[in-house]
């Protein structure tokens, strides 16, 4: 929020900004990029109207107490070569040759890609526009002349010297100046009690009761396994479709072992066994003894729909797109948790459910929480997410600590069982 006196920020430029940034107005920058004249029509109309813009976020990546502090210390400069005769200290603040040197071009995709609509918000935000950047950066060093002679090199590190514009002085202020004019918004999505999961149990026990057809078993199984086995395996709501059925299904044979579990089978790269199509498990008690929560029962109950309608292959949490996307599932997560606000006064009714919550990280939050409310050791919350330093290594070698590395995969299983039995 601006305060008194800052109605003008971000929006004009002040005097001794061309002395903090490199400036030329948008006539100039126009003629580096069209090589002519803009004349009297749209488009050039409004190329004018985002150089203009850019040339203004680049000025406010300062403060304007850094600008006026400069200005009066570069008059003070010159008020002393003045009186001792010499030349003028400052250097010339131009002419810029006729081409774009500072990447105005780049600045402008990025203004125009920050008008696109978002999605909780009208406009989308700095953390998606943003990545245009990198975009033209890596585009640029692939072409020819992006990058020029190697500086130094010791084994796998390496200093380039670029010539890519993302990477110039003026356009490193201006996306300082953009990020400070549109902020970061931030989404965290808000956890629950593990009342509120006994809860989501109850109601889709008793949706399971009503189910009139495959179809109906199908849609209630499946978050029944989603938030039941989501919340006691800790994984987070983008792992959820990577779950295999093949794999899982195979897992359910240890329900009728004396320690009791399923394993939820992920497709990631790791080093533990492939038996029964598995690339790495997180294995999952059938029943929690913390809280007495049933995420196998929903598991199986899933797995037997999915077989009766004749599949047996594919991901375990399937439906028209593939690969499967999160949005299929979002309408389904939060109706339920709607049905616990409706139903209940766990959730109280000035919550907004679709804002304040997440398919992506409230199953996450909420049972991290639990888990340290449980007592549950960190180094066993830390251990359910080993398998994504795995599988995010781009080398295959990921970087674990000593003790990590010569543990393998499957001997971790009764370390994870522990994690969800005590939940």
């Amino acid at each position: 929020m601006k305060q008194p006196g800052e109605e003008e920020r971000f929006l004009v430029a002040r005097a001794g900004d061309h002395l903090m940034v490199p400036f030329q107005c948008e006539t100039c920058h126009f003629r580096n990029i069209y090589q002519r004249d803009p004349v009297r029509m749209l488009s050039d109309e409004e190329a004018l109207d985002f150089i203009r813009d850019a040339n203004i976020d680049a000025f406010w990546g300062r403060e304007e107490s850094t600008v006026s502090s400069n200005l009066r210390e570069g008059i003070r400069m010159e008020k002393t070569m003045k009186r001792l005769g010499m030349p003028s200290a400052t250097p010339p603040m131009g002419p810029y040759p006729l081409e774009d040197v500072f990447g105005m071009k780049m600045a402008v995709a990025i203004l125009d890609r920050s008008l696109d609509p978002g999605l909780y918000e009208e406009n989308v935000q700095w953390d998606t526009f943003r990545r245009l950047r990198s975009a033209g950066t890596n585009i640029s060093q692939a072409g020819c002349g992006g990058l020029s002679d190697r500086v130094g090199a010791f084994e796998s590190n390496k200093l380039w010297i670029s010539k890519v514009v993302t990477h110039q002085f003026w356009f490193g202020r201006f996306m300082l100046g953009v990020h400070k004019r549109v902020g970061t918004v931030r989404r965290p999505d808000k956890d629950f009690p593990i009342d509120v999961m006994h809860a989501i149990d109850a109601i889709l026990e008793h949706e399971w009761l009503k189910c009139v057809g495959i179809g109906d078993q199908k849609r209630v199984a499946e978050m029944g396994a989603w938030f039941l086995g989501g919340f006691c395996t800790g994984l987070r709501g983008e792992e959820m479709p990577l779950i295999e059925l093949a794999g899982t299904a195979n897992s359910l044979k240890h329900l009728r072992d004396a320690e009791s579990y399923f394993v939820f089978v992920i497709s990631g790269r790791t080093k533990g066994n492939r038996l029964a199509g598995a690339k790495f498990g997180v294995p999952c008690v059938f029943i929690t003894e913390g809280t007495h929560l049933r995420p196998g029962r929903w598991v199986e109950r899933l797995v037997n729909v999915l077989h009766k309608s004749g599949r047996r292959g594919g991901r375990l949490f399937e439906r028209r797109l593939k690969p499967t996307k999160l949005m299929e599932y979002e309408h389904d997560f939060f109706k339920v948790i709607e049905k616990v606000q409706s139903t209940t006064d766990l959730i109280t009714d000035d919550v907004d459910v679709r804002e304040a919550y997440g398919i992506l990280r409230s199953l996450r939050r909420s049972v991290t929480a639990h888990a340290r409310n449980m007592g549950v050791p960190k180094d066993l919350i830390n251990a359910i997410n080993r398998w994504r330093k795995e599988a995010n290594s781009s080398t295959g070698a990921p970087r674990l600590d000593m003790d990590e590395v010569y543990a393998e995969l499957d001997a971790l299983i009764p370390l994870m069982l522990r994690y969800s039995r005590a939940l």
